[in-house]
């Protein structure tokens, strides 16, 4: 074990939706310090240019690198589909991991039948990011993709299970599930929370694939592979950085964490 080892795992995301990549870091690594930046004032990369996101994406990169941590995380689907090249290219031996690669792993291997629905923001999946990546693993496997822009404020709105939301799933998963996928990834950071709703309308045949728990295993084997794992002779510390502070930002916050924030720090550019 190294020094570098007691250093924080550092997550980033665009909002909010990346804390369901904490929440499952803190259950899957309870020993690891974790530093979460979110890009709030800047928030929704989705509909941004490329070259923007990558300048945005560089910046927070730079951000985590000097705080000091040992590994970072892309928790956001639109960075890591457009942007992964930019953290990689700054982080100069620092693992990068991101939810896109942890979920197409695990859909590939979770996918007997070979056909895997994934669902995500219309910037997610017009990048195409996902089906490359199966299709790296997996040349063979058919993929069905579905831009879900109504999934996100809903979750945001708190609707979790509620009638509008359920209808509106319905409709998005229809022509998905029509294709007999028997893995469904969740490709954007919010849809865990519908995971109960989500389930239900794509039926019991349908496995979900939830790349915040896939992104936390592989970093659990990530960090047992580089002897970088926290040997948690003391408490683990929790931080979470945003550019603004808006309305609601801690219940929206709390919801996703699944347990309270604590003090959030404001960083200023």
């Amino acid at each position: 074990m190294t020094a570098t080892a007691k250093l924080p795992i550092g997550v980033f995301d665009s909002g909010v939706g990346g804390l369901t990549v904490v929440r499952a870091l803190m259950e899957r690594l309870p020993l690891e310090s974790i530093l979460y930046f979110g890009d709030t004032a800047r928030v929704p990369y989705g509909v941004k240019s490329v070259a923007t996101i990558e300048a945005f994406t560089a910046q927070i990169t730079d951000y985590l690198l000097e705080q000091g941590v040992k590994m970072l995380i892309i928790a956001c689907n639109t960075m890591a589909a457009v942007a992964s090249h930019v953290v990689k290219e700054r982080a100069a031996g620092i693992p990068v991991l991101d939810v896109i690669e942890a979920g197409a792993l695990a859909a590939v291997q979770g996918s007997p039948s070979r056909a895997i629905g994934v669902i995500g923001t219309p910037t997610t999946i017009d990048s195409n990011a996902y089906a490359r990546r199966i299709h790296a693993l997996d040349p063979h496997v058919r993929v069905y993709s579905q831009a879900c822009p109504l999934l996100v404020p809903l979750v945001e709105e708190g609707w979790l299970d509620h009638a509008v939301t359920r209808l509106t799933a319905q409709e998005y998963l229809r022509p998905v599930v029509a294709e007999n996928v028997d893995a469904l990834v969740l490709g954007c950071t919010h849809y865990p929370l519908l995971k109960p709703l989500l389930q239900e309308v794509a039926g019991p045949g349908v496995r979900l694939v939830d790349s915040a728990i896939t992104v936390a295993e592989q970093a659990a084997r990530t960090l047992a592979g580089l002897d970088l794992a926290n040997p948690g002779d003391t408490l683990p510390t929790y931080r979470y950085a945003v550019t603004d502070i808006p309305l609601r930002f801690q219940t929206i916050g709390e919801r996703f964490l699944g347990r309270s924030l604590g003090t959030v720090e404001r960083v200023q550019w």
